[in-house]
């Protein structure tokens, strides 16, 4: 939401052909702009939050502005072989836009990973863009259905395996028990099976994952290092890095995958520095932040060197996320340490069933102030408040202008 002006730019103006703009872009997808030829996205009228979202990041000015006007005039262009209908995501808690929002989760008003109701930032480029992103799949507890949505992202969920964060595996099936954390290979593969097999020039296909496979190693390298046969830490530590190494190639491989059926637009963000969050600043932390700023590193760097032949669009979300630390005050960040969602609150609300502050159970009455969604950065140890979220949304929707793909 930072402020950018350019010289030249008569601002008013252009503020009024943004908000108009983006009012086309509402009514046209209130009226069933998101179906295409790959079928509709499923869902009902985006709700106020969402709108909301989208108004903030036309009101930031500058190039958001022009970003968002980009998206009303693409919405209304007469080559349809080129317009955008669908938007595709696949990945984990950062773009799930409400696999879990079920039950109990949904009683207490939860469902995604921030400070809910609002809105994650698939969601927000989605309205703008005509196409809403709606669940594909919801459930817990090792049981689903199918909605048959465009949002495939899934909380906990790892780029190829099996248990994902928050998983709870059986111990004699290995089903899930609690999280579903549906790998972004099977999202592919169940986006495929549903569609024909292909993907078409008409969507715009975002894909965000890997930072639970470096959680999930961190996991092993601390099994490692303390358990009844410690490994020396060095060992350890190389034998995580070829993990998330691997990750990430894996990663590359279903993009190719996405572009070799059929996709026209696709788009990776790589992974934000975790080490940088309240999770990474806190003291029980401290002894392996380093290796957790080294894992994303390696994961990115093996991300943005297998990405190249497959033509996808890389966006750097973690050089973004790196601004938005240094210099909070210009995306309007008030607090960058505290979560917004009180784990007390989340813990007696959920009857001591969640008691790490999770997110996916944060509402407006669990909230540590009033205003802490609009003000601070994490709704909890590293997932984005619906500010977060806005700024996000805003930094992808200026790049995919920049780069043509609108």
């Amino acid at each position: 939401m930072a402020k950018i002006e350019r010289e030249g730019i008569d601002l008013p103006r252009l503020m009024r052909v943004s908000f108009t703009s983006l009012l086309a872009a509402l009514l046209i997808s209130a009226c069933g702009g998101g179906s295409g030829p790959a079928g509709p996205s499923a869902g009902p009228p985006q709700d106020a939050e969402a709108i909301e979202a989208a108004a903030q990041i036309a009101a930031a000015g500058g190039e958001a502005a022009l970003a968002v006007a980009a998206t009303g005039a693409a919405q209304l262009r007469r080559d349809e072989s080129h317009r955008i209908r669908q938007v595709i995501v696949f990945g984990d808690s950062l773009s799930d836009v409400g696999t879990y929002k079920v039950g109990a989760i949904a009683q207490v008003g939860g469902g995604k990973f921030t400070t809910n109701p609002g809105p994650v930032w698939s969601e927000t480029i989605g309205l703008l863009l005509g196409a809403r992103v709606t669940p594909f799949r919801q459930g817990f507890g090792g049981e689903s259905a199918v909605l048959g949505g465009t949002g495939f992202a899934m909380g906990g969920a790892r780029v190829t395996q099996q248990p994902g964060i928050g998983c709870n595996p059986d111990t004699t099936t290995g089903v899930c028990t609690a999280a579903l954390t549906i790998p972004v290979t099977q999202q592919i593969t169940d986006y495929l099976a549903t569609n024909g097999d292909r993907f078409t020039r008409n969507q715009m296909v975002f894909v965000l994952a890997g930072a639970n496979d470096i959680f999930f190693q961190l996991g092993v390298f601390q099994a490692k290092v303390t358990g009844p046969n410690p490994v020396p830490v060095l060992q350890a530590a190389a034998e995580s890095f070829a993990a998330v190494q691997e990750a990430a190639a894996e990663l590359a491989g279903q993009v190719q995958r996405i572009v070799d059926k059929g996709a026209w637009r696709v788009v990776v963000l790589n992974v934000p520095d975790i080490s940088d969050t309240p999770f990474g600043n806190a003291p029980t932390t401290a002894p392996v932040r380093d290796l957790i700023a080294n894992m994303v590193q390696v994961f990115n760097g093996t991300l943005g060197a297998a990405l190249g032949p497959t033509g996808a669009v890389l966006l750097d979300y973690r050089s973004e996320f790196a601004n938005v630390i240094s210099n909070p005050g210009a995306y309007h960040v008030r607090e960058l340490n505290v979560p917004a969602c009180d784990p007390v609150k989340i813990a007696a609300i959920t009857n001591g069933a969640e008691q790490g502050g999770s997110s996916l159970f944060c509402s407006r009455q669990t909230l540590v102030q009033n205003a802490a969604p609009v003000t601070y950065l994490f709704a909890d140890g590293v997932h984005p408040t619906t500010l977060g979220h806005i700024i996000t949304a805003r930094f992808v929707l200026i790049e995919i202008w920049r780069r043509g793909l609108l």
